[in-house]
């Protein structure tokens, strides 16, 4: 299978300090931008890439030329960010760079619980936001949208509802994506005890979901946003959790900042790498891919995969079912035949 969705670390530095971030642990270095290069010329039928690992990708110092590159191939550009570097000049790139989503991570919309989990303020973030869809209001641009992803601790379940009515005050338009504390490995062993007290069982991970999906104004939220501009709702996009499938095995590719590719990006660890870019071709990386792939049709979860919720998913049908009766319920009131699981 060819490669159409990419991932890029472009740096492991970031100048939040949230505790269940295992880029704390890591060499603190950034992508070469000849790795960049090279890993995107590798991938001719690359369509869309999303520069973001465990570090803040803003922090590159030649992230908009990477943006710039990418977008000179007709490839197009999403990331993810905390949301701190959203000053008049970082805004005035973003906007001439042609960048399509933003998506700005937080666990909570009170500002002293942002700040405890987080290390940073949450009002600078705001403005932030503020200043970008002002100016691009400003322009008369529709790109790009900005949406939020949300991770979930135990102490922030009940924050949904908080983080929507601040999704709807600051008119975000590039939907909102939902994800539990990974209980991944190389992510667990970087946190302390009082992170790891922060993590969902399987349980209340598979409630989580399904109050994200059932919530009606996450819904309304969803409906409106621009869903095939995003990285991971274009990767994402008709995954039927009950077919053994992960649309990363199918079609995506993670590269680090050391040039190290993976199946996905939550698999970290380098023992798990598929090759490095630079050393092994293209061909034998997309052939290791594959290889995990046709492991979990069979209906084992690879090794690497240990701890992920996709895979979960998709070896275990029973939440893959009760969404899928979500969206088939709210399909048949709108008299259209449910989806199929």
């Amino acid at each position: 299978m060819s490669t159409t969705h990419l991932q890029l670390e472009p740096t492991t530095r970031c100048n939040f300090t949230c505790g269940f971030c295992c880029g704390r642990k890591m060499e603190q270095n950034d992508l070469s931008y000849e790795t960049f290069i090279q890993t995107l010329t590798a991938l001719p039928n690359l369509s869309q890439i999303e520069l973001q690992g465990e570090g803040e990708s803003l922090m590159h110092p030649r992230f908009f030329e990477m943006v710039d590159f990418a977008r000179s191939r007709n490839v197009r550009v999403s990331f993810i960010t905390n949301g701190s570097f959203f000053g008049e000049e970082a805004v005035r790139r973003i906007l001439d760079a042609g960048v399509e989503k933003i998506s700005v991570s937080l666990e909570s919309a009170d500002a002293e619980t942002f700040r405890a989990i987080r290390g940073g303020k949450l009002e600078k973030v705001i403005r932030g936001i503020e200043l970008l869809l002002t100016e691009r209001k400003r322009r008369g641009l529709d790109r790009p949208v900005v949406g939020f992803s949300v991770t979930v601790l135990d102490r922030t379940q009940d924050h949904l509802d908080d983080i929507l009515s601040l999704y709807e005050r600051l008119g975000l338009d590039g939907g909102i994506t939902m994800q539990p504390l990974q209980h991944m490995p190389i992510y667990t062993a970087a946190y302390d005890e009082t992170t790891a007290r922060e993590m969902l069982s399987p349980e209340d991970v598979d409630r989580v979901w399904v109050r994200f999906r059932s919530h009606k104004r996450v819904k309304k939220i969803q409906k409106r946003r621009h869903s095939d501009l995003g990285f991971h709702d274009d990767l994402m996009a008709g995954w039927n959790p009950s077919q053994r499938k992960c649309p990363w095995l199918e079609k995506g590719l993670y590269v680090d900042r050391n040039g190290v590719a993976t199946a996905c990006c939550m698999v970290k660890e380098e023992r798990f790498a598929l090759g490095r870019i630079g050393r092994d071709s293209m061909a034998d990386i997309e052939k290791r891919r594959d290889e995990m792939r046709a492991e979990l049709a069979r209906g084992v979860v690879p090794e690497a995969c240990g701890g992920c919720e996709l895979a979960r998913f998709a070896v275990t049908s029973k939440l893959g079912l009760v969404l899928f009766a979500i969206a088939g319920l709210k399909e048949r009131m709108r008299g259209k035949p449910a989806p199929k699981p």
